[in-house]
């Protein structure tokens, strides 16, 4: 039976942020006494990038599923640091990042979207998700016991955009995909397939992701803080399709297929949120 889920979970009291800060947070004590955290540096086609991997303690030699997840300088920290606990299932995480102190450097926009015309700003998917599938994950499964039966990719904004590009374009690379708030926007949608049916394969499952302000961004209160400038690069962030139609789109073909809105909430202040359904997918 094919299924749209509206949750409207809580899971801690968020400041309505408009905007992801730039600045990294740091990782807490107790995450540290739940997970093995380590860094890696990688080059691709002369750029450099870093991962942030977290094997959660316990026996090394269990099969765990890994999450991959991108903007892994900004949003690994919050993740490891909102974990709580590990078990058995708990999977290990290899967040994909770069070597700066930005949470969210500007090379994101250049590895996370697609092509388009009269825009040199970004385009690098295809290279980022070679990246992916030639130096990452055979990293990671040379070094860590994953589940190569429970791959689960997850990313926010831009970082959702890829992720929907990897699903639709490279359906067998995860079997499970959470794009949350993605940038649908780019191109003017240009990131949904115009061929039916969406998939030659059917992933796992597909969570799509969503602010309750960003589908009605009248009723976020914190709107009318934002500076003009902010006000008009919202306003151009606008076109393709929305958010639920697309879920209810990928539900036709995936059984699996899941929209959460998040009450409350606005494109920044939904990553936490985010981040605790991508650990709970990843580890069922």
């Amino acid at each position: 039976m094919k299924t749209i889920l509206l949750l409207l979970p809580l899971f801690i009291a968020y400041p309505l942020l408009a905007q992801p800060s730039q600045v990294i947070t740091p990782i807490e004590e107790s995450a540290k006494q739940l997970f093995d955290l380590k860094q890696h540096d990688l080059t691709y086609n002369g750029r450099e990038y870093r991962l942030y991997i977290a094997q959660p303690v316990g026996n090394g030699e269990v099969f765990r599923p890994v999450l991959y997840m991108l903007d892994g300088n900004g949003q690994f920290p919050m993740l490891v640091n909102g974990a709580g606990e590990v078990s058995e299932n708990t999977p290990i995480v290899v967040g994909i990042g770069y070597p700066s102190s930005q949470a969210y450097p500007k090379e994101r926009t250049r590895d996370y979207t697609i092509p388009i015309e009269g825009n040199d700003e970004g385009g690098g998917a295809e290279d980022f998700y070679r990246f992916i599938v030639d130096k990452v994950k055979p990293f990671i499964e040379a070094n860590y016991a994953v589940d190569a039966t429970r791959q689960t990719l997850c990313g926010h904004s831009h970082g959702g955009l890829f992720t929907l590009y990897v699903m639709f374009n490279h359906t067998r690379a995860f079997q499970h995909y959470i794009a949350a708030s993605p940038s649908i926007w780019w191109g003017q949608g240009a990131i949904v397939p115009t061929q039916r049916p969406l998939f030659s394969h059917i992933p796992h499952s597909v969570t799509i992701i969503l602010g309750e302000y960003e589908e009605n961004p009248e009723s976020d209160p914190s709107r009318r803080k934002l500076t003009p400038e902010i006000q008009k690069i919202k306003e151009q962030r606008k076109g393709g399709i929305p958010h639920r139609d697309l879920a209810a789109m990928i539900a036709q073909e995936v059984p699996n297929c899941r929209f959460i809105l998040l009450e409350g909430k606005n494109h920044g202040s939904s990553i936490p949120e985010f981040l605790k359904e991508a650990m709970r997918v990843a580890g069922k």
